[in-house]
């Protein structure tokens, strides 16, 4: 096969997919995964795609990957970025928990602290965290983003402006020295930036697969960050910037 029509595949199956991966590529086109590998760096030039840890995924600023996706990628990166947010969390906290898969993994672990107050605009983890006798969970308003079940807009808006919180976790869509912390939905974003406002520090919670992603909308420019929590694949010339912005960078090994 072409190489020209091997990118024409690939791109079709991002398309549909959001993500490819490098194994099933090989397996489907007949190639090697060195070929695959080359395939991906071309593409990359081109600034259609993003190379990520096995594989690669659409670079658009105005597509967000499908919860089920994020939900199944850099699981293991997640799960440490998780466990380390939960050791800044303190007895007596009141805390904002974003919409995210990393940050759904941090509710789970804190499942049986105590004296908690958790604020949330999303439903699994107001869920997740229903009958933990030690935490008093409050969803905001707002309407239901059905495919992330999550809410957000004026009303949600509405419902936190006088509420003010110790620390704040958020999700991250992209990072990037030209976008700060970027989203892919208004509403959401504009709910994190009242949450990272109302909140003495805020801690974002990111894998290598967002660095180097400029979303479509803002949430945060870089000093508006405390700390970053990411993972020891994230590029060091990205976090070397971070830091000497005054954000505390926090690269853990998988």
């Amino acid at each position: 096969m072409l190489q020209e029509e091997r990118h024409k595949q690939i791109l079709e199956e991002l398309e549909n997919n959001n993500i490819v991966r490098i194994a099933q590529l090989s397996k489907n086109l007949g190639v090697t995964r060195q070929t695959i590998r080359r395939d991906l760096a071309e593409l990359e030039k081109t600034g259609l795609i993003k190379k990520v840890h096995g594989g690669a995924v659409l670079n658009k600023t105005n597509v967000e990957p499908s919860y089920s996706i994020r939900n199944n990628t850099n699981i293991q990166e997640k799960e440490i970025i998780a466990k380390k947010a939960v050791e800044f969390v303190d007895e007596g906290d009141a805390i904002f928990l974003d919409i995210g898969t990393t940050t759904l993994m941090m509710a789970k672990k804190l499942k049986k602290r105590n004296k908690l107050t958790v604020i949330t605009n999303f439903l699994l983890i107001a869920l997740e965290l229903a009958n933990s006798p030690g935490i008093k969970v409050i969803m905001s308003g707002g309407e239901l983003r059905g495919e992330e079940l999550s809410l957000s807009g004026p009303i949600s808006n509405k419902s936190v402006e006088n509420i003010f919180l110790d620390k704040s976790f958020i999700g991250v869509g992209g990072l990037s020295i030209e976008g700060g912390f970027t989203d892919y939905h208004l509403d959401e974003s504009e709910f994190r930036r009242m949450m990272i406002k109302h909140s003495k520090k805020s801690y974002a919670l990111a894998d290598h697969s967002k660095m180097n992603v400029t979303a479509i909308f803002k949430s945060a420019d870089i000093h508006e960050i405390d700390v970053l929590i990411t993972d020891e694949k994230s590029p060091e010339s990205l976090l070397k910037h971070l830091a000497e912005k005054g954000i505390e960078v926090i690269k853990l090994k998988t």
